[in-house]
């Protein structure tokens, strides 16, 4: 039986106060406006069952039979409304509400694949994709249910500059533009996921995909908002699990099954929306998933020529061994739901078994004693055990007119524990509490500018105890400053924004301190040039602190197959970026192409010494100016755009180079370029796609890291919508790596031990009611 775990420390009650005294009260005096208006289908006929959303607002209302909505009690300002239709798609338009007057706006349908997605993590505001300064997207819906695997990094692997650590199904993290670990910072609703993934890449994200609304990939200035280190990017989860708006109706939900053949996937999810009354609502979900060591074309291990099998091994054919995985997941919200704001608390859990298919103790290891074998103690499967407890409280309020125009506040707290099993034996465990909380005051100097300015302080106790704990335990205390501001004149819009971050950092075993400061700034430019093309160019400088494991490992890390030595004297590593990018849209054409560029100053990596702990090659954290460069695109272009039938041809790519020049290397586990095109086609209630993905070979790779072989991935799915009456039901047929090819990542630590997974047919049913 594994430990209860505390839901809440009891030093942190006073943060929680603070923050439902913030947003319990109102402001007096208010002033505010209307929005009226109308949705019509493609065809001008009235979209009678879509809903209008007000997403910085949180309000929302359903059409009436004539597509006629109507909103009171609106604060002035800026605001993007989006109507959303299950039979005819979607519409995103820009309003200024006016105190005292009324504002009315007619929305016309475009279908799905043709969104222009909102992005709500991309600034104070949410802004559509085309909006935003860098390349950034957002994951939802169906498509997100396609996609979501049973880990964040595969989830994300196919979008353009992203791809994963992959270590097994079970574990893998995004990895953006050739940078990963804290360089990428993962956020739940806008606040750190509190689990130890950036630590090893064995260890998994502490969420589950397939229960989030939305994941949007943020690139942009932006990511100052959310933390200095962010260098390659911000990856945020949001789920329903603290209501922001009224549902609407007594009670709404949602239903997911979903089945696969290559690993026997079981999957259900379940999520239930509600209203007490006008002011409360609440939200109730679970989730589980199981599935099997899964289907690989051939042996795990890759043999390189001139290499054979040893007579000893009894590898077996056709599966990948301990790559099974079983999470559930569990959460429930409750919010005050006002005119101008809400404020919301929840409390959610997750547990995930998972194997960690390569990593049998005993390998790797030096000379073994003899009699390890019969006590118990040798080749054993590697399992882990997450438990993670949340407890997040959200608000927001808008004031209306004014220099100060909105204020939101985040705080959520995780109590985390990671348990490494070696057979049925306990091997390391790691736990980690961790809170944080941030405020955010919006304002607006004039009509053409606006900003926030910010706060955010986070506390992290995290202990490692076990035979390879190579982290020592640790206390840490970060607090940081922010601010970010919009001009707009005319085609252009200007953005300048900076952060303020420090870190105080104590090992607690030997009372040894760190202390770390680091001011970063970012500009950014975006000109509309005609209806048809827009240009934006962004330059930063981006401070990261070194981290935990940077500073303190000491201990061989199996994940990373290296006896990692940190060093506590390292500086804060400095970053300087510049980004261009070039948006067209013409008729039945759309594309998006940048370029990007990085400097680091003091680049920290890992260094081989050449000697050998413990049968594993000794690394130091270390570090060198380093260099990124590379390039994004995606186009599209419209085939068929006739009545209900929409048909599409997509490409894409993606390229980085990485390297560390002062020591004319390369630096490790660096994506190769990858192209991709497909087809596209939208029928209303039938839809389909098919897409073909060429991953090249990776022969720039570094000191001890062995080349990688290219693959070719066929991919398709076609599917179904069926209405009765207000519930909608979707029915997809999926398959993924149609022609069963061996494909192996080369961003990966066990690429050489676990490929991805072979063919797969899988069959997915949402209904919504």
């Amino acid at each position: 039986m594994r430990p209860a775990r505390h839901l809440v420390p009891r030093k942190d009650y006073s943060i929680t106060f603070f923050l439902f005294l913030l947003f319990t009260g109102t402001v007096s005096g208010q002033t505010t406006g209307a929005l009226t208006g109308r949705v019509i289908a493609a065809d001008g006929t009235p979209a009678a069952d879509a809903e209008v959303r007000i997403q910085d607002l949180a309000r929302r209302v359903s059409v009436g039979e004539s597509g006629q909505f109507a909103f009171l009690n609106l604060p002035a300002g800026s605001f993007l409304v989006e109507a959303t239709s299950p039979r005819y798609g979607r519409a995103v338009d820009r309003v200024n509400i006016q105190t005292g007057a009324t504002t009315t706006i007619t929305l016309e349908m475009d279908p799905l694949y043709q969104l222009d997605e909102l992005v709500i993590s991309a600034g104070p505001l949410s802004a559509r994709r085309s909006e935003t300064y860098q390349p950034s997207s957002a994951l939802t819906g169906l498509d997100l249910a396609k996609t979501a695997k049973s880990s964040l990094g595969e989830t994300l692997a196919g979008e353009p500059g992203v791809s994963s650590t992959y270590n097994g199904p079970g574990a893998s993290r995004p990895i953006i533009r050739g940078l990963g670990g804290d360089r990428v910072r993962i956020l739940e609703g806008g606040i750190g996921s509190g689990d130890v993934s950036s630590q090893g890449p064995d260890h998994a994200v502490g969420l589950e995909p397939l229960a989030a609304e939305r994941i949007e990939i943020v690139r942009s200035p932006a990511t100052l908002l959310y933390g200095s280190s962010a260098v390659g990017g911000v990856v945020n989860v949001i789920d329903k699990r603290i209501p922001r708006e009224h549902p609407g109706a007594p009670i709404t939900g949602s239903l997911t099954a979903l089945g696969g053949t290559v690993s026997e996937e079981r999957t259900g999810a379940l999520e239930l929306n509600g209203a007490f009354n006008s002011r409360w609502a609440w939200h109730v979900s679970g989730l589980r998933r199981a599935t099997d060591d899964y289907a690989i074309p051939g042996f795990a291990e890759h043999q390189h020529e001139g290499e054979e099998h040893s007579e000893e091994e009894e590898e077996i054919e056709g599966i990948l061994e301990n790559s099974a995985v079983e999470t559930t997941r569990a959460a429930f919200g409750l919010s005050w739901i006002g005119s101008s704001g809400y404020l919301g608390a929840s409390v959610s859990g997750l547990n995930s078994d998972y194997g960690v298919p390569g990593h049998g103790h005993g390998e790797g290891h030096g000379e073994e004693d003899p009699g390890m074998e019969e006590e118990g103690h040798g080749d054993e499967d590697v399992t882990i055990g997450l438990e993670q407890r949340r407890l997040d409280i959200e608000g927001s309020w808008r004031f209306g007119e004014g220099t100060v125009r909105g204020l939101e506040g985040r705080f959520g707290f995780a109590d985390y524990l990671h348990t490494e099993f070696e057979g049925e034996e306990v091997g390391t465990k790691f736990t980690n509490q961790q809170w944080e909380g941030r405020l955010e005051l919006q304002h607006a100097h004039t009509e053409m500018s606006s900003g926030t300015l910010g706060v955010q302080i986070g506390s992290r106790d995290f202990k490692a105890l076990g035979e390879e704990a190579f982290v020592p335990p640790s206390n840490s205390l970060s607090f940081a400053g922010f601010i970010y501001e919009e001009f707009e004149r005319e085609r252009v819009r200007y953005q300048v924004g900076a952060r303020a971050e420090g870190q105080l950092m104590e090992q607690t075993e030997a009372g040894f301190d760190e202390n770390h400061f680091g001011l970063s700034v970012s500009a950014g430019l975006s000109w509309t040039i005609s209806e048809a093309a827009g240009l934006s160019f962004t330059a930063a400088r981006s401070v990261k602190l070194p981290s935990l494991e940077e500073l303190f490992s000491n201990g061989p890390h199996a994940a990373t197959l290296a006896y990692e030595i940190g060093d506590p004297n390292l500086d804060p590593e400095e970053a300087y970026s510049l980004d261009a990018t070039l948006r067209l849209s013409q008729g039945t054409f759309r594309g998006e192409f940048t370029g990007f560029l990085t400097f680091f100053d003091g680049f920290i990596f890992q260094d081989f010494t050449g000697d050998e702990e413990d049968g594993l090659p000794v690394t130091v954290f270390d570090q060198s100016d380093a260099t990124h460069a590379g390039f994004e695109a995606a186009l599209e272009f419209d085939l068929i755009h006739r009545g209900n039938h929409h048909l599409l041809v997509e490409g894409w790519t993606d390229y980085v180079r990485a390297k560390l020049p002062d020591l004319d290397r390369n630096l490790p586990r660096i994506p190769p370029l990858r192209v991709g095109t497909g087809l596209r086609y939208d029928g209303g209630t039938l839809r389909g796609d098919v897409g073909i993905t060429l991953v090249t070979d990776q022969a720039r790779i570094a000191p001890l890291e062995e080349e990688t072989e290219g693959h070719t991935m066929l991919d398709a799915s076609v599917g179904y919508r069926l209405f009765t009456g207000e519930v909608v039901h979707d029915f997809v047929l999926q398959a993924t790596n149609l022609a069963d090819q061996e494909a192996r990542l080369h961003t990966s630590y066990v690429k050489e031990l676990a490929p991805l997974p072979g063919r797969e047919i899988k069959l997915i049913y949402r209904v919504y009611f």
